[in-house]
């Protein structure tokens, strides 16, 4: 609030002697106007009484009459229809409204204008033994609201007016008790028509609470606090009409709980206040330079929906209350959890509610913050968690910053403000109950006579650091023997180095169902993820078959083998399973082969001329290491695929002089020797050493029995293999008998020498 011009409070500055009414007037005016009694009133004094202003009814904003009625020809009417043209600069007509009142706008009181009830004298003056008059009413609608949201108005019935003036004072033109400030509020007055005109007035009026746009009184259970302020004008004229500042009289300025007020009312530190009858007056003590509450002239009056007020003063004017802002943030009940109980099974989604019924509040005694907090056992899997925030059913998550750190929830309110943390919210909590958490140490309790691990679980609703908790509920979760087996085999590959994830295999079901498809790793290692069994599987036995699969790529020999496997399943207690599993003898081991290809090249020793029409076979070692007769031709084949078997394992150089063998195997010893020269050509008859390693490296001998590998022509592993010519006939020679005579002898002898070496070479084979 601004600050009020003195001259509007009264003439407190002249420094007169003080003196009070006559004790006869006293006397008389004690017994016309004795007040009803009131119940006695506690005093709490405060430190900044503004501080302390609480309740449950919540004045939101300074009625000004914008939104006023007064009552008039036996119905509200806006004081609107008060309103001139230009409010700032002009006053409004004066409305009749009954018992000699009137009301009107006066532009130029109080710094920004008031609407102000008024009536002339009785007989144009206003005596020493006063006069009284019936009052009137006023309404100021939507004031506030409840705890509860409901929107107020507050009705203010004045049922009588006395007021009074010295004699030889100047006679006021008019009188008013009451006038709605744009500055400063609702306020009770005795001012005349002129500040430096002063009279007494001495009223009670009657406040009451209703539901906005009713007559229909607010709930019994109601609060309001009101501030009465400002309380410090003393009696300011003698009964001679003399000036002065009487302190003592019980005719200056005072504030009296009559009727319908709580039993405590606060006073700030340092008050002035003369507090007398029953706690219930509070009488100015000093002048207060303020034009807003202080701590020095003001009370908190507590009050219920309907309370009677008293009011005295002379020259003055005192605030009522609707002025204040209520600070305190207020009760609330605790939070409730639930529900008390659920079941679930491990994996199964938890979910609880934490409700709380916030009140109403104003922006001026909203919570400094507002935190719920739940922590989770650990048997729920607070990592897949989730919260909502329901507002009377509705979603008001975006209200609250939700965190999860651990095993804690949080939920913090950001907007702790009217309209926002209030009414009935609900806190719905989501958590699946945890897979892997050990509950074997959990305590048990049985329920129909299935043993349940139980854990328990509460919340805690914090406003403004006061925490309050719920009631624990509880979770039962189904005695549960767990246990897992992870089947692990292994991939050997021969021929050819073994490359990460090179093959896959299926694990299956009794039924030919695929559980799982793996690959080997880099290794060799076949890992199949856990299989899983739960009490239900006790004593049962499961059978798995594993399988390679045969993926077609050229070259290679897959395993074509099933493994079996099976597993037995035990309670070994506490919730665990043992599993056993049983193989055949060479665990659950795979292997396949790379087969190698070996190529020959046929030359001419001379120029390195390729060579067709060459023969060759290849033998497979015995295992003695020496080619002999027990050497037999190898199985090989003319394509990749390994599907066309070479007879005999013969095969014939083409005109480049080239011949391939597909299908070799790994970590074996074979033999290659020509068996048939190209025509010119003596023959090779040499065996040649072939090795094929179990990595796959292909290798032979050199002229000094040092293992070489085998060069690499088209990424194939290949063998050059040269034959002399024999020389033949001139090329000029004729068929003539001569010619005839040389060939045919040249035939014999040649047949006879081809006998004779190929005796020798087979004897020298046989020698080495």
């Amino acid at each position: 609030m601004g600050h009020r011009p003195r001259g509007a409070r009264g003439l407190s500055r002249r420094g007169l002697s003080p003196r009070t009414l006559p004790a006869w007037l006293v006397v008389i005016l004690l017994v016309i106007f004795a007040p009803i009694s009131a119940s006695a009133v506690t005093i709490k004094q405060v430190g900044q009484v503004l501080d302390a202003v609480g309740g449950n009814v919540y004045i939101t904003n300074t009625p000004t009459g914008e939104n006023a009625q007064f009552w008039a020809n036996g119905a509200w009417h806006d004081f609107s229809e008060l309103d001139p043209a230009d409010k700032a600069t002009q006053n409004g007509p004066s409305v009749d409204i009954g018992n000699g009142w009137w009301i009107w706008w006066d532009h130029s009181k109080y710094d920004g204008g008031s609407y102000v009830v008024w009536r002339y004298p009785d007989n144009g003056q206003l005596t020493y033994n006063g006069s009284r008059w019936p009052g009137f009413k006023v309404r100021l609608n939507k004031i506030g609201y409840t705890s509860t949201g409901e929107t107020i108005d507050s009705i203010i019935d004045f049922p009588y007016i006395y007021a009074w003036q010295y004699d030889g004072l100047p006679e006021p033109n008019w009188i008013t008790p009451f006038q709605i400030s744009k500055l400063y509020g609702p306020l009770v007055a005795a001012e005349g028509h002129d500040s430096s005109i002063s009279v007494g007035v001495d009223t009670q009026f009657v406040t009451t609470l209703v539901k906005t746009g009713t007559d229909t009184q607010i709930d019994a259970s109601s609060q309001i606090d009101i501030v009465y302020w400002d309380i410090d004008q003393p009696l300011h004229y003698t009964p001679s009409g003399a000036f002065t500042a009487d302190f003592t009289s019980e005719w200056r300025e005072g504030v009296h709980l009559v009727d319908g007020y709580k039993d405590e009312a606060i006073v700030g530190t340092g008050t002035t206040l003369k507090i007398s009858d029953n706690n219930t007056w509070f009488r100015s003590g000093a002048n207060d330079p303020s034009g807003e509450p202080t701590n020095q002239s003001t009370v908190i009056a507590k009050a219920g929906p309907q309370f009677t007020t008293g009011w005295r003063g002379e020259g003055c004017s005192t605030g009522i209350g609707y002025d204040s802002k209520v600070v305190i943030y207020p009760t609330w009940p605790e939070p409730v959890k639930s529900p008390p109980q659920q079941i679930y099974k491990r994996g199964e989604t938890a979910t609880f509610e934490v409700s709380e019924n916030f009140p109403y509040v104003a922006d001026s005694n909203k919570a400094s913050s507002i935190v719920m907090t739940d922590t989770l056992d650990p048997a729920l899997d607070a990592s897949r968690a989730t919260v909502r925030v329901l507002k009377d059913n509705v979603d008001v998550t975006g209200n609250w910053q939700i965190t999860i750190n651990g095993q804690t929830i949080t939920a913090t309110a950001i907007n702790t403000g009217h309209g926002y943390a209030e009414s009935n919210h609900v806190f719905r909590i989501t958590a699946p109950v945890s897979t892997t958490t050990d509950l074997s140490a959990y305590p048990t309790v049985g329920i129909d006579g299935v043993n349940h691990w139980q854990f328990l679980n509460q919340a805690t609703v914090t406003i403004g650091g006061q925490p309050k908790t719920t009631n624990t509920v509880e979770v039962l979760v189904p005695y549960e023997a767990k246990g897992r087996v992870g089947l692990t085999g292994t991939k050997k590959l021969l021929g050819h180095a073994l490359a990460p994830g090179q093959f896959s295999f299926d694990l299956k079901d009794s039924t030919g169902v695929i559980l799982q498809t793996v690959n080997n790793d880099a290794t060799g290692a076949i890992n199949f993820a856990d299989l899983e069994y739960t009490q239900e599987d006790i004593g049962k036995t499961f059978t798995y078959t594993i399988t390679e699969h045969d993926d077609g790529v050229r070259g290679y020999a897959y395993d074509t083998h099933a493994e079996t496997v099976t597993v037995s399943v035990s309670d070994a207690g506490q919730g665990v399973l043992d599993v056993a599993v049983a193989t055949d003898g060479d665990g659950l081991a795979f292997t396949n082969e790379y087969k190698n290809s070996l190529g020959v090249a046929k030359q001419s020793s001379t120029d390195g001329s390729p060579l067709a029409d060459a023969r060759f076979t290849l033998y497979t070692d015995d295992g003695d290491g020496v080619f002999d007769d027990g050497d037999q031709p190898a199985v090989v084949f003319s394509d990749v695929d390994l599907t066309a078997p070479i007879p005999g394992a013969e095969i014939t150089t083409t005109a480049d002089g080239n011949g391939i063998y597909h299908g070799l195997s790994a970590d074996t010893t074979y033999w290659l020797r020509e068996t048939r020269a190209p025509a010119g050509f003596n023959l090779d008859g040499t065996p040649h050493l072939i090795r094929v390693s179990a990595q796959g490296e292909v290798t032979t001998l050199d002229d000094q029995g040092t293992s070489v590998p085998l060069p690499l022509r088209e990424q194939t592993a290949t063998i050059t293999i040269s034959d002399d010519p024999i020389p033949g006939l001139p090329a000029t020679a004729g068929p003539g008998v001569t010619g005839l005579l040389f060939a045919g002898t040249f035939l014999i002898v040649t047949g006879s020498g081809v006998v004779l070496l190929r005796r020798r070479l087979d004897q020298e084979i046989a020698g080495s």
